[in-house]
């Protein structure tokens, strides 16, 4: 049989007692509010004072159009007070205290017509806006599901200027840089502002942006730079432009060359003067064979009216190194034995280098003059040092600082030499085209006098 078992009445009612809820602790319950009511207001401090610090503004509107929260920088960006801001004021009124105090761009029925398309849930929109005072505020509006919308507001004034003037500093510089003059920007201290690729490539610089800062101490010879210096210095004193003036300038590597400058004064919105701006061209072709032009008619008078010989070779000799930058130039001439050359004309080079007083044979390993004698060609020795047709030669050349040497005979019409003209360098190198061709003309020219002078003599 199974077993059963009963409760007692009484344990049943004491068990029963004990079953029903505790009645609420009220004081527990408002303690507990309390402090979740303190920790929502700290929080909600917190996300102020983080709203606070914050660059842009930022402002919360409801479906009623009507200003739930903004932050102090909202206020300042557009001049209102705290209590134009206030929670609960409608956008129309805020927009109107905005038109009042000049930091709204547009009617205020404008604005509020703007703010219908925003004022529902949809994908966020900007815009920038610039206020009747110049600034550029970018304002980003997110429509909330509920209605309403949130902003930002942030002054770009200072970044979209700065980025207008660096923009157009680069078009500007891409834009100068296609011209194959030179062209520059200098302040009132005579300093580079602005620079093209042309005068940055000529004057050995990698980029132009390498050159500001400069002057012309750095490009030139100190006595140029002075020069210029000294005339830039009146251009901006008088106010008086200078046009096409041609100037022989030297670079700090002692290279030279001819420029047509113009240089006019540049002025401010005031009409003062706070720099110039120069544009130059390279004339030195144009002017050397100008150069050359006229010391050659020069030389064909002399020849003409039986100037003395040495004169005249000196002339071709003097004119040869016009046209070109550190080098020098010799002519000797073949003696009646036919086997020796002796110093012509040499203004530049000095007379134990040429052997004034046994000359130079003519033969197949006397340098670069008696080579060019014995074969009847142009020879062009590149490096002095290591060439085997100065061995004999090759200490006096070392002393003189010479590397180089490109000799071609002089040659009569009937066939016969009669000297040799000759180039040196301080640099190991051959000739360029332009350098050949003047060698040949000295050559030639040469070649008139001498023959001129011997049928005179006869």
């Amino acid at each position: 049989m199974g077993s059963s078992r009963t409760t007692h009445p009484e344990a049943q009612s004491v068990s029963a007692t004990h079953a029903q809820p505790a009645p609420p602790d009220k004081k527990l319950e408002a303690r507990e509010h309390e402090a979740e009511i303190a920790s929502l207001k700290a929080e909600i401090a917190n996300y102020r004072t983080a709203f606070g610090n914050i660059s842009q503004g930022v402002c919360l509107f409801d479906g009623a159009r009507k200003l739930v929260f903004c932050n102090d920088r909202y206020a300042q960006l557009y001049r209102l007070t705290a209590e134009q801001v206030r929670p609960g004021t409608p956008l129309q009124a805020i927009i109107e205290a905005r038109c009042a105090v000049g930091t709204s761009p547009v009617s205020a029925e404008e604005y509020l017509r703007l703010g219908e398309e925003i004022n529902a849930s949809g994908p966020p929109t900007s815009r920038l806006t610039e206020l009747p005072d110049g600034r550029l505020i970018y304002i980003s509006n997110q429509g909330m599901p509920g209605g309403g919308w949130v902003s930002t507001h942030e002054d770009v004034t200072e970044v979209t200027t700065a980025r207008a003037l660096a923009s157009e500093r680069i078009s500007l510089q891409l834009l100068i840089d296609l011209v194959p003059d030179y062209l520059w920007v200098k302040d009132v201290e005579g300093r580079f502002v602005v620079v093209n690729r042309a005068l940055a490539i000529d004057t050995r610089y990698a980029h132009t942006s390498d050159m500001i800062g400069t002057s012309d101490v750095q490009l030139h010879a100190p006595e140029i730079a002075q020069e210029f210096r000294a005339i830039e210095a009146e251009i901006m004193r008088s106010g008086i432009p200078m046009v096409d003036r041609e100037e022989l300038v030297t670079d700090a590597a002692g290279a030279k060359k001819w420029i047509s400058s113009t240089k006019v004064p540049l002025r401010d919105d005031r009409n003062e003067v706070i720099g110039l701006v120069g544009i130059a061209r390279d004339i030195t072709a144009r002017k050397l064979a100008s150069v050359l032009q006229a010391g050659q008619i020069r030389i064909l008078e002399q020849i003409v009216a039986d100037a003395p010989l040495e004169d005249v070779l000196d002339q071709v000799v003097l004119l040869a190194e016009s046209q070109s930058t550190g080098l020098f130039c010799s002519l000797l001439l073949l003696d009646a034995d036919g086997v020796t050359l002796r110093r012509g004309a040499a203004p530049s080079v000095s007379e134990p280098f040429l052997g004034s007083a046994k000359g130079i044979r003519v033969g197949p390993y006397n340098a670069s003059c008696g080579a060019a004698a014995h074969r009847r060609e142009m020879v062009v020795v590149s490096d002095i040092l290591s060439d085997p047709l100065w061995n004999e030669y090759r200490s006096v050349a070392s002393a003189h600082g010479f590397r180089s040497c490109w000799s071609t005979p002089i040659i009569s019409r009937k066939g016969d030499v009669l000297g040799t003209f000759a180039m040196y360098s301080r640099s190991v190198r051959e000739p360029v085209k332009a350098e050949y061709q003047l060698i040949e003309f000295a050559a030639r020219l040469a070649e008139i006098a001498i023959e001129r002078a011997r049928a005179t003599a006869a």
